[in-house]
């Protein structure tokens, strides 16, 4: 059944063709008639079928996906910040009048259609960064979704619960956030969904790097020894240097939760393509602005995106691609200071290039 998405012409129109006025900082445009609104509406609407509501199949989301950028494209072709702007009210409307409530699920909530943020508030070449993200991938569903991919990325846990996310970097090596150590951090789960049949692993000895939180630097690693060497699954190796210092954008895994609020979702792999805003948070105005620590810690994502990590992906691989092949380049750590919600506005990753000479050197690693 094809339907008409008026969540989307609220959403979108009102603030990517001047209904509402132009915004501090603006630059007055010219308002489209309503035919050319029509046709930008109608050129998203016939690529978008609803089902009966729940959980949208991923087919379908690449479907959102598309269409959300064909809208864009034809709304804002040469402007940045409304290009990515109009895409994520377009995709969101779609994913929640189809959805209705959660259930497709992706990293921090992407489908949870939110209000718009102030034009003001969103940093141009960031906007850039997404737009050539979103351009370029087109056809992967851009927010987050379910996957078999990356088997290296585990589900970390104690107890009969599951609370973060780690990579296998050895046969008997998983990294995971520092915070994490304490009180979750004694076994690690091989498998899409925690809820199904998978592989669980013992944990032998957790270590955490013996400078975490201290001098002003997060250090936020800890390095598991298994107490079994994992021979079914291919440890990630892990990027190097030159490439994560270039790297324009990072596929985050995790099996975190999946809305803004951090209170649902958590137990599926699941992966979403966010742009770098810094690679090594180098200069002091990032620094401050974001708190990431100087030469070992990237920043992805932003205010307002909804392409994010979210707490229960703490720990979690962000991915670089070099060539066809997929290096871990950091684990996830925390939100940056600028966010406003739990999740969605942006994360703070640790790289492992720079800890990992420590990570080879905790006792009974088998490289």
């Amino acid at each position: 059944m094809r339907i008409k998405i008026y969540a989307l012409a609220l959403a979108a129109a009102a603030f990517c063709v001047g209904l509402a006025g132009p915004q501090h900082g603006d630059k007055p445009q010219a308002k489209d008639g309503d035919e050319d609104i029509q046709r930008k509406l109608d050129l998203l609407n016939k690529h978008v079928t609803h089902g009966a509501g729940g959980a949208v199949p991923e087919a379908q989301l690449k479907e959102y996906a598309r269409a959300a950028h064909d809208f864009a494209q034809a709304v804002a072709p040469k402007d940045p910040v409304k290009f990515v702007r109009v895409f994520q009210a377009a995709y969101n409307a779609a994913v929640e009048a189809d959805q209705g409530a959660a259930g497709a699920g992706h990293l921090r909530g992407m489908h949870a259609a939110q209000p718009p943020a102030p034009f003001n508030t969103i940093d141009p070449l960031t906007a850039l960064g997404n737009m050539k993200l979103i351009q370029g991938h087109e056809t992967q569903v851009v927010g987050g979704v379910q996957t078999k991919d990356f088997p290296d990325c585990v589900a970390v846990g104690a107890g009969d619960f599951w609370c973060c996310s780690g990579t296998l970097v050895a046969k008997n090596v998983v990294v995971t956030a520092g915070h994490c150590q304490a009180g979750c951090s004694s076994r690690v789960f091989f498998g899409t969904n925690v809820n199904k049949p998978g592989k669980v692993v013992k944990v032998k000895t957790a270590v955490r790097h013996p400078d975490y939180g201290k001098g002003g630097k997060h250090n936020d690693l800890t390095v598991l020894i298994l107490d079994e060497d994992v021979t079914d699954v291919k440890p990630r190796a892990i990027a190097k240097t030159a490439d994560v210092d270039k790297a324009k954008f990072v596929r985050v895994v995790g099996y975190g939760n999946t809305n803004p609020q951090s209170t649902t979702g958590f137990g599926i792999r699941r992966l979403v393509d966010v742009a770098v805003v810094t690679a090594n948070c180098a200069g002091k105005p990032d620094q401050h602005k974001y708190g990431c620590d100087a030469g070992l810690e990237l920043v992805a994502g932003a205010p307002f995106l909804n392409k994010d990590s979210c707490n229960g992906d703490s720990g979690g691989p962000i991915y670089i691609q070099v060539g066809k092949d997929w290096f871990v380049a950091g684990a996830t750590s925390r939100a940056t200071d600028v966010s406003t919600r739990p999740c969605g506005d942006g994360g703070i990753y640790v790289r492992l290039d720079q800890y990992e000479k420590w990570i080879r050197s905790v006792p009974g690693g088998k490289w």
